[in-house]
């Protein structure tokens, strides 16, 4: 079961109001148009020996008090506004009319109709319905299993015997309007929004009649929502929203209702969900590859982009619509879409009446500094190049290269920043090459991360001029800066001229997707170069199994600078290893572009590791400049592959590949 949303709440059933009229007068005229406009007839909620019934009556402004009454007429017959009794009733300034029945009989079918007499000439009716005085009793559970989407909701009804009996639960946004909300049959109910208050009331109905528990209320949990990298001008949310799985369709909402912005699904991100723009979806299409396919049951379209991630969008009755938050340009009365069907996606139209889906989109959260207030140089007299982007006790104290406030992340950050005037501008038996690496503590100091200036998996190999990323993880929230400088450890010791050294931060990304999708058909434990001693994990060569299987594979979905860490876990060791065998083996990453521009084929003395049976490990390597796609792609095994006793056994799967410097 799952709930539609109309500007912001639910939406409810709108049915046309019916009016009748009787006049008992002989010939008498009175003005009716402009005083009466709507009459209804609500809803009647009883008990075993009495009723209270709603209704409304518009518009009585015109007129006094004294000149009109207005009530309920009621009967056991089916037409009661014929012969029916009437109950004279109160009605407010918005003319909701109220009217209590009393001495009733238990079991009989009461018919009745809101009514509005004029100058006690005049009468008007509402549409006739029916209640039944009964003895059922409806005690409201409290919702259960409550997650950021879901409710499970449940009662207790007594008194039933004989009668028969619908029951169910009324879910509104508003206390006030929850018996007017929709009707769900009690059990779980879907396509609720995250951090949100819900009130509800369990019924059963008997006939026409309502009979009404204690309303409660909930309030949903917040959801983090998942967003993916599609290589695009946003990230685009995995799932819908209203939903906790990317198969789920979500809930529905009526055209110009932003109520992304209102929901609780960004937690501690520094950047805010919004609705995608016709744009947005232009570009979705137009870069990505569709699929029409099915997840877990339900049929929909796969974007696919370019850089190997994708996103799966429901679709209903075999097809997909989803709104934008753009209007039409040439027809108010319709808003921009994206549509999609088994043989195509687009960007189309829907009239601004329908209900339609929603996929949220969120920015890259990135923070670009003011490089008229960034400070570098030899800052504390060690022979670093310090690049000062905020130090509560530095230069930058009260002119921040970024305003501190605006640092928010729970998973990583990633700072690039480009040098130049040093490659020529080194003293002759200078080094040559220098660890950089970030310096970093939060408003509490704490979290934070303090470079070793060893080369680790977060720290960059300078060389020269050039591009480079440094970068810090994190298992808590992470607020504000007290400390956030790069330093490069010895660099202006081995300058020349520290006046020519120029320094630019390019990006600050904050929760940065830095890992990249592979291609698992592709890998596979071989001999190195045949050489009859070495084991080789291919995750990819264009000139072996990754060539067969999908030629030039990654040449549209790699792309990074600077570190390529590969997690990995290897099993078929234990047990199957010569007598004599070493038992330890050195483990490091070979790497080709596809352009073979960049390349790494080991001793660089850092990014190894030790393989010494099952499980898992990392091996890591700094490449110098942009890489973009892959030739050559492999982790070796030294000595391995001499002392299996059976190669056959040995398994590899790649668990994740991290490259901090993405794009």
């Amino acid at each position: 079961m799952k709930l539609r949303y109309l500007s912001g709440t639910l939406l409810l059933a709108i049915g046309m109001f019916v009016s009748s009229c009787e006049d008992d007068t002989e010939d008498y005229t009175i003005r009716t148009g402009e005083i009466v406009s709507e009459i209804t007839t609500g809803a009647a909620d009883a008990t075993a020996v009495s009723a209270q019934i709603q209704g409304t009556v518009k518009d009585l402004t015109l007129v006094s008090s004294s000149s009109y009454e207005v009530g309920v007429i009621y009967s056991t017959n089916e037409n009661p506004t014929a012969s029916g009794t009437k109950k004279v009733g109160s009605v407010d300034e918005n003319g909701n009319v109220t009217v209590t029945l009393t001495g009733l009989t238990t079991g009989v079918t009461y018919y009745y109709a809101t009514y509005v007499t004029l100058q006690k000439k005049v009468n008007y009716f509402g549409e006739v319905k029916s209640f039944v005085a009964t003895q059922v009793k409806v005690t409201t559970a409290d919702a259960a299993d409550v997650t950021a989407t879901k409710a499970k909701f449940e009662a207790t009804i007594t008194g039933t015997d004989g009668v028969e009996t619908a029951t169910g639960v009324k879910v509104s946004l508003t206390e006030a309007e929850v018996k007017e909300g929709n009707e769900y049959a009690l059990g779980l109910v879907e396509s609720l929004l995250p951090g949100t208050t819900y009130y509800y009331v369990a019924y059963a109905k008997v006939g026409e009649s309502y009979i009404y528990g204690e309303t409660k209320s909930f309030t949903t949990a917040s959801q983090v929502m998942e967003y993916i990298d599609l290589g695009l001008s946003v990230l685009w949310a995995k799932c819908n929203i209203g939903a906790e799985a990317e198969q789920e369709s979500g809930a529905t909402f009526a055209y110009g209702d932003d109520v992304v912005s209102r929901l609780s699904i960004d937690v501690d991100t520094p950047m805010s969900s919004q609705m995608p723009t016709e744009a947005h979806f232009a570009e979705l299409v137009a870069n990505t590859t569709q699929e029409w396919t099915t997840v877990e049951g339900v049929e929909g379209m796969r974007f696919t982009a370019n850089n190997g991630n994708s996103i799966f969008m429901p679709a209903t009755n075999g097809q997909g619509l989803y709104w934008s938050a753009t209007s039409n340009s040439t027809n108010a009365a319709y808003g921009s879409t994206l549509n999609f069907a088994s043989t195509n996606a687009k960007v189309g139209t829907s009239t601004i009446e329908s209900t339609l889906a929603v996929r949220s989109v969120r920015p890259y959260a990135v923070l670009n500094p003011n490089m008229d207030n960034l400070v570098w140089g030899d800052l504390e007299g060690n022979g670093r190049l310090r690049i000062e982007i905020y130090n509560m006790y530095g230069a930058t104290a009260n002119a921040p290269a970024v305003d501190p406030s605006t640092i928010k992340f729970n998973k990583n950050m990633v700072v690039s920043f480009t040098l130049g005037g040093v490659t020529d501008n080194l003293k002759e038996g200078a080094a040559g090459s220098y660890v950089a690496g970030l310096e970093y503590a939060d408003a509490d100091w704490e979290p934070s991360y303090w470079s070793g200036l060893s080369m680790g998996q977060y720290e960059a190999n300078v060389t020269g001029d050039g591009t480079y990323t440094v970068w810090m993880e994190t298992t808590a929230l992470t607020e504000g800066a007290a400390v956030f400088c790069v330093d490069i450890a010895n660099l202006m010791a081995d300058i020349v001229d520290p006046l020519l050294v120029t320094v630019t931060v390019d990006a600050i990304k904050l929760d940065a997707d830095v890992e990249q999708a592979t291609n698992a058909d592709a890998i596979q434990f071989q001999n190195k170069d045949g050489n009859g001693t070495d084991g080789r994990i291919e995750i990819y060569n264009e000139y072996g199994n990754g060539g067969a299987v999908a030629p030039q594979f990654y040449n549209d979905k790699l792309r990074f600078n600077g570190l390529m860490l590969v997690d990995f876990t290897i099993s078929g060791i234990d047990g199957n290893l010569i007598d004599g065998a070493a038992a330890s083996y050195k483990t490091e990453l070979s790497f080709a572009e596809a352009d073979w521009d960049t390349q790494y084929w080991g001793g660089a003395g850092y990014g190894d590791t030790t393989v010494t049976g099952d499980g898992t490990y990392q091996v890591y390597a700094y490449l110098n400049g942009n890489c973009e796609g892959a030739v050559v792609w492999t982790i070796e095994l030294y000595g391995l592959w001499k002392d299996l006793v059976d190669t056959s056994k040995v398994n590899v799967t790649i668990n994740k590949v991290v490259t901090p410097g993405k794009y």
